[in-house]
């Protein structure tokens, strides 16, 4: 994906260092999640702390979508020239043909009554708006419930962003109903016992705000990161360290969305100010243009791997956990390669 903003004289601003942090937090998230669902017995600050950790890639991918659509469409919509038509019809377009593909695999799979009438809603991708969003048909799906009501209430954005300070004062209230759901409307009053907060839009309303806020200073950002440029990654690596070693609860209150934009934000104004070979390259911009895909497939792919008994080649240890990352990430390319080629033969038949 390109990340652009039209300057005034026409030419084409990119931003293409965050294709690298999409990719980065897309195979840190599978790297998680083969975590969370095998037996390894590795010990150690490294894979019980770091590796559980890159969960809260999660933050940093909604951060990014929040910058994202602010750089292609907020000046559009502010000085009306975009139809909402063709706005709304190229998510879909985007994302219901490969999650369509994805929920009719798990009903197969798992042929339950339940299974299809969770797939008949996702597939409307408005799931989000379900007082728990946490569904069992394609499990991590979640995040594009939440993403896709973002872009549902987009035009309500630019309206919470059309000024800085409207901007700011948007961004404070969301930070204070986020504290509110910690603290009273998460409680059992209002959800389940096993309800996880980060499912929740209104509890993840902060992170598409603060990258509106990031969009609306980029030009400052830029200045700033620039005149301190080889600071900015030690700041981001003390950061880090920091967040690995604080508690996400303070007086048995959540403060974990507060944690991760400490984080990121600093993440996120480096990756739009200065070009890195690393953030930016062909691997980068490939895996970030299919990371969506690699996202939601990831366990449909794990769960192939331990099917043909590969997780485990070479015991419980870390050679064994390396190499079942391989196989699941280089099985994804493959799955969404094979997906595209089918699909674009299909698309073009009936086009």
């Amino acid at each position: 994906m390109l990340y652009y903003v039209v300057c005034k004289m026409g030419t084409k601003e990119r931003y293409n260092n965050l294709d690298g942090l999409r990719a980065l937090s897309c195979l840190g998230i599978i790297a998680m999640h083969i975590k969370a669902n095998t037996a390894y017995k590795i010990t150690g600050f490294l894979y019980e702390t770091v590796v559980a950790s890159w969960t809260n890639f999660v933050y940093l991918f909604l951060m990014i979508s929040g910058f994202g659509m602010f750089c292609g469409y907020y000046e559009k919509i502010k000085n009306c020239k975009i139809d909402l038509d063709t706005f709304y019809l190229k998510r879909y377009k985007k994302i219901l043909p490969f999650f369509s593909l994805l929920i009719l695999i798990d009903v197969i799979v798992y042929h339950s009554f339940d299974h299809v009438i969770e797939g008949i809603t996702e597939l409307t991708l408005v799931y989000g708006l379900l007082p728990n969003n946490q569904p069992d048909v394609i499990g991590v799906c979640w995040t594009l419930g939440v993403i896709f009501l973002f872009y549902m209430l987009f035009p309500f954005f630019c309206f919470l962003c059309s000024t800085k300070r409207r901007a700011w004062f948007s961004f404070m209230i969301s930070l204070v109903l986020n504290l509110f759901c910690s603290i009273y409307f998460f409680s059992e009053k209002f959800v389940i016992e096993d309800f996880a907060f980060r499912h929740n839009f209104l509890f993840c309303t902060p992170l598409f705000l603060i990258g509106g806020l990031i969009y609306l200073y980029r030009n400052t950002i830029k200045l700033i990161v620039n005149r301190f440029r080889y600071a900015f990654p030690i700041l981001c690596i003390l950061l880090y360290i920091l967040f690995l070693l604080t508690p996400s609860k303070f007086f048995n209150i959540e403060f974990i969305a507060f944690k991760n934009l400490v984080l990121f934000i600093p993440w996120l104004c480096y990756a739009i100010s200065v070009e890195s070979h690393i953030l930016c390259n062909r691997v980068m911009k490939y895996l970030s243009g299919i990371s969506l895909e690699m996202y939601l497939a990831q366990m449909v792919i794990f769960r192939a791997v331990e099917k043909f008994k590969l997780l485990y080649l070479f015991g419980y240890g870390w050679i064994s956990f390396i190499i079942a990352f391989l196989f699941i990430t280089v099985g994804l390319v493959f799955f969404i390669e094979i997906y595209k080629k089918f699909a674009g033969i299909i698309f073009e038949k009936f086009k």
